[in-house]
């Protein structure tokens, strides 16, 4: 908007006089500022990903939540996720507040008292923007052996064409009912009687009309035209948005293009696949092409030793340009102080008066705001931490540690990602190189995003400083039922799928189905609210946002499905789940009342569980009436006088005193398990949400700051 302003010679005392540069204004307006002509609705997901506010505009909707800053007293919106109306394939509402956004490759589910309104929005701009669109999504995968067929997979972009006009002197059409109908018939009854022709990934052909659905025109695919640089610029492209990385980074697309040599227009030398120089050799500037911006190189030696590889090897002089050839002026000095930044995070240049704190925090949002820029980003760290010679002795050092970051908030393309995979691969396992470690962190922490989205939550300085110091990882509490505690080690890039795992390990458990039974709670408000955590959360970015909410937050781990039998070998596991269950039992959730005096059958059930209360807490004595009446529950202790229930539970003793405590356990929920009218389920079970599971979205039914039931549980 800037340079806009000084193009046109605009300031407060000239105001803009013809409607063309009025135009231009707000069209660079509506293009350049995020949220600038979007309207706002109140909306949350799940917790971990912060978000606070749905913005609906006409090229899409963005997750945003409100950041404190130092100009603006009421802090300003960060752009948390974008996603384009190209990548929406439709838009449900499954209860009143609930907005479920299917996209190509996954659904967001947020929570908004305007659902309805967004929901309504939403649709009015996809049906504009479908209207006389010459693309369709694919809604299933179309595999075919034949190869005059189109082949896609779900969520691909396909661009329609004209159908292809039969050969002279010949017609060309197909046998329908036994009636023969041509192509020139086809073309002015229906769209095409069944099939479609189209093209994707440069390959052309015909496809079924029910795999694909009208979609927006992707603004994506709009690319320069020279082809010396469409291969380039499809990778700045690429990271545009999923669609569009699956569009350019598919490995189906045909053989490499080669590069060819800037002097005598011939196949360069074929290089290993999937290394950093191959795709530098695809995507790179021209090594010997002078800046853009006309600088000269310093020296004639400069010029003359500078080639491909040595755009891959550590500078000790700032970028006068990207690495990766970008048409956008705006964008190239986006990467020139981009690279500035990864130099002074290493030491290679003076921080002027930053913190190394708001030096990664820049770099971090950078590369969040402009996803065009990540693997740009990810280019320059790997260049400085390649034949690092800074006089700095931690630079290196430095730099790994800034690629261990990076891997953990942000994805790169699917173009880049086999090579950045395969460098990363080579430096963890070649013998006798150093950083082996951390290279192996990064490959995991690179991996861990591109599964779960990457972190959200900006480092703290103490985290920024145990990271500069080494140390990647933390404990972190949780409780199990009944106080018991677990102090987990928690990694950068560990998720709440991660932490329920390792629990499940613990206690035996290994297969999925399991693990699907089980959730992590933040609990905060001494106890007063509950909220599930989606398994896609990062722990450390919970930690993190609770911390502002209230210091004294807890994680529990909860079993909440109970369609898996009990085990009752693993003493971790029955303690747990004996500790879950008591409390229950306790207040009459797997009984009921008799109408009249309890049968003798249910007195010895009630009196046995009683007494392997007692021994679970490994008493040996004969338990008093007080005891007596603590172990069972009060609706039932009601219809029995005190003696006869210490009589009875007495009777069970000798039985029950050769049992260890876990037997002892064991035994309670074997028990408690078959004698029980219903069998253990979460609905008997009121003070833990009722969850019903949705792929990684959870929706309960805990009560929440007087929140009515069945509405989704949020954390305050």
């Amino acid at each position: 908007m800037k340079a806009l302003f000084a193009q046109n010679q605009l300031d407060t005392q000239r105001p803009l006089v013809t409607e063309s540069v009025k135009r231009a204004v707000v069209s660079a307006a509506r293009d350049t500022w995020e949220v600038y002509f979007s309207r706002l609705f109140p909306a949350t997901g799940s917790v971990g990903t912060g978000v606070q506010l749905l913005a609906v505009s006409h090229v899409g909707i963005k997750l945003l939540r409100m950041v404190k800053s130092g100009q603006e007293a009421g802090g300003q919106l960060r752009v948390l996720r974008a996603y384009s109306f190209a990548d929406i394939l439709f838009v449900t509402m499954p209860s009143q507040n609930m907005l479920e956004f299917n996209l190509a490759s996954e659904k967001v589910i947020l929570f908004s008292a305007r659902a309805h309104q967004v929901k309504t929005l939403v649709d009015d701009f996809i049906l504009e923007l479908k209207k006389d669109s010459d693309y369709v999504v694919a809604v299933r995968n179309f595999l075919p052996e034949d190869p005059a067929l189109l082949a896609f997979h779900k969520g691909d972009i396909i661009h329609l064409q004209p159908l292809e006009p039969p050969r002279v002197g010949y017609s060309a059409g197909c046998v329908v009912r036994k009636k023969v109908v041509y192509l020139e018939e086809l073309r002015r009854r229906g769209p095409d009687f069944g099939w479609r022709f189209g093209t994707i990934h440069g390959r052309v052909g015909h496809f079924p009309s029910e795999l694909v659905q009208p979609a927006a025109a992707p603004d994506f695919l709009q690319l320069p035209a020279e082809p010396g640089r469409g291969r380039a610029a499809a990778v700045a492209a690429a990271v545009a948005s999923a669609a569009a990385a699956q569009e350019v980074g598919r490995r189906r697309e045909g053989p490499p293009v080669r590069a060819r040599s800037a002097d005598h227009g011939e196949d360069a030398l074929a290089l290993p696949p999937y290394t950093m120089l191959e795709f530098a050799q695809k995507y790179f500037r021209d090594p010997q092409r002078r800046p853009q911006d006309g600088l000269r190189l310093k020296s004639k030696e400069a010029r003359e030793s500078r080639t491909l590889e040595d755009m891959l090897c550590f500078t000790k002089t700032p970028l006068q340009e990207s690495l990766i050839e970008l048409s956008d002026n705006s964008l190239n000095k986006m990467a020139t102080d981009m690279f500035l930044a990864v130099m002074r995070f290493m030491g290679d240049a003076p921080l002027k008066g930053q913190s190394d704190l708001d030096v990664l925090c820049n770099l971090l949002k950078l590369c969040g705001d402009h996803e065009v820029m990540r693997d740009e980003c990810y280019c320059q760290v790997v260049k400085q931490i390649t034949d690092n010679t800074s006089s700095k002795q931690d630079s290196c050092q430095r730099g790994w540690r800034l690629l261990y970051i990076v891997t953990a908030y942000h994805s790169c393309s699917e173009v880049l990602h086999p090579h950045l995979t395969r460098f990363l691969h080579d430096v963890s396992r070649t013998p006798g190189l150093p950083f082996q470690g951390i290279a192996k962190a990064c490959e995991q922490n690179l991996q861990k995003t591109l599964r779960f989205g990457g972190r959200l939550e900006l480092p703290s300085s103490i985290e920024l400083r145990a990271m500069l110091a080494g140390r990647s990882s933390k404990r972190q509490l949780f409780l199990l039922p009944g106080g018991l505690e677990r102090h987990l080690k928690i990694k950068t890039c560990t998720v709440a799928l991660d932490v329920v795992e390792e629990i499940c390990a613990e206690m035996a458990l290994t297969r999925p189905e399991a693990f699907s039974e089980y959730v992590i709670f933040v609990v905060t408000n001494h106890g007063q609210h509950v909220c599930p955590l989606s398994r896609r959360a990062y722990i450390l970015d919970v930690a993190s946002e609770m911390e502002q909410v209230d210091g004294g937050y807890m994680l529990w781990f909860r079993r909440v499905l109970w369609d898996q039998p009990l085990k009752f070998e693993n003493e971790l596991y029955v303690t747990m789940h004996y500790n879950q269950v008591l409390p229950d039992y306790l207040k009459g959730l797997f009984s009921s009342v008799p109408a009249s005096q309890p049968s003798e059958q249910l007195l010895q059930q009630v009196s046995k569980l009683a007494s392997l209360q007692h021994r679970a807490k490994d008493h040996f004595y004969l338990p008093s009436v007080r005891e007596v009446q603590e172990y069972i529950p009060a609706q039932l202790y009601r219809t029995t006088v005190g003696s006869t229930w210490l009589n009875l539970v007495s009777q069970h003793r000798q039985q029950t005193q050769a049992l260890s405590p876990h037997q002892a356990r064991a035994q309670f929920l074997e028990l408690q398990q078959h004698c029980c009218a219903s069998p253990l389920h979460p609905c008997r079970q009121p003070q833990w949400p009722q969850l019903s599971q949705h792929r990684d979205s959870w929706t309960g039914t805990v009560s929440c700051g007087g929140r009515a039931r069945g509405e989704p549980a949020q954390c305050p």
